[in-house]
């Protein structure tokens, strides 16, 4: 196994599990985009402080920008850039979207919520959009949404941690004024609202499931039910968050068994998928 596929076999179980459905070459390069994406999340999340975080994530920025193959964090990102020009354009956004996601971030509303996810994480769709065989401009939107829709999966699973991180992602506008923090103290009132709050949130990330995988058509035929199978896995994250009307204070996880279970659903409903392109066909 390569050193890209047990990074992603470790730090994201959902997309390992259903890259195993994937053409061995996809399902590599898929590996070296996540862990590249994973890398420069990380850099922007726990790894650094402060100014160190900063010249990091800039040196990144500056290496993807000048191609420069010295830099062995961002080499084997290069290496894909040389293959899919593409992916360019994403990728300095993601560094660059990552890069004033700070201890300290607030989201005013529903519409810099989606810019917010857009920018660390619509930006991983495109990325991963000609990877998996899309070629249309068409597709690029369907491939965004997905990533916001997972982006919005994160931010209800990791509210308490974010918390602790000095980080809010909920849109203030949907808090009503309320001090989140004293949510960390059991806050019956404060949880109510973030209760509210994450269920408006989950709301809007299965708005962008659905448009995002009406998108399913425009990859290769094969990578359609991995996608398939990614897409409903993170979506039932979301099913998770919220445990007897309260926010869970552990991080929500899929298991194996549910997953396995979610890929059958998907085959499902990818058979009649392709039954009905293949009658629109005729």
């Amino acid at each position: 196994m390569s050193q890209a596929l047990r990074r992603m076999a470790r730090g994201g179980k959902t997309f390992y599990f259903a890259s195993m459905w994937l053409e061995r070459s996809v399902r590599e390069n898929a590996a070296i985009a996540y862990s590249f994406c994973r890398m420069v999340d990380d850099l922007a999340d726990t790894v650094l402080p402060g100014e160190r975080r900063t010249c990091a994530l800039e040196r990144l920025l500056h290496a993807i920008k000048a191609h420069d193959t010295s830099c062995s964090e961002a080499a084997p990102m290069l290496t894909l850039i040389e293959r899919f020009p593409q992916i360019r354009q994403p990728t300095e956004a993601l560094i660059s979207a990552c890069s004033v996601d700070t201890p300290g971030i607030r989201i005013n509303d529903a519409q810099e919520l989606l810019q917010y996810a857009h920018g660390v994480a619509g930006t991983v769709g495109l990325i991963m959009y000609p990877l998996l065989g899309g070629a249309a401009k068409e597709g690029q939107s369907f491939a965004a949404d997905l990533g916001i829709a997972m982006q919005c999966t994160n931010i209800a699973r990791d509210i308490i941690s974010d918390l602790k991180e000095n980080r809010i992602y909920l849109p203030q506008e949907w808090l009503k004024n309320s001090d989140l923090y004293r949510l960390l103290r059991h806050d019956s009132e404060v949880e109510e609202v973030a209760v509210s709050a994450t269920r408006r949130l989950l709301s809007l990330s299965q708005e962008y499931y659905t448009r995002g995988l009406q998108g399913l058509s425009y990859l290769k035929p094969r990578c359609r039910f991995a996608i398939r199978v990614a897409a409903n896995c993170y979506a039932a994250i979301g099913e998770r968050v919220i445990q007897h009307g309260a926010i869970s204070r552990q991080r929500a996880v899929v298991p194996l068994h549910t997953k396995i279970a979610v890929a059958l659903r998907a085959s499902q409903a990818h058979r009649r998928t392709q039954g009905c392109a293949v009658s629109e066909g005729v």
